[in-house]
């Protein structure tokens, strides 16, 4: 039933059209999510969120 739903909103050229761009968008972000950001130490980073963690401090990592 669900799928049968799916199949039918792609025959409809617009909602075909919205559902591939949404589709396409997630899977721009999730690969964008694995690339690592110029000049940004992840080590550091790493260190900072396990200290805050061991100090139960949730605003410290918050205002991180």
């Amino acid at each position: 039933m669900v799928l049968t739903a799916f199949a039918r909103a792609f025959r409809t050229p617009d909602l075909r059209k919205k559902l591939l761009f949404t589709l396409l968008m997630i899977v721009v972000f999730r690969v964008g999510q694995n690339l690592p950001t110029p000049n940004v130490n992840v080590e550091v980073l790493r260190q900072t969120a396990d200290a805050a963690k061991k100090s139960n401090q949730l605003y410290g990592l918050v205002d991180l």
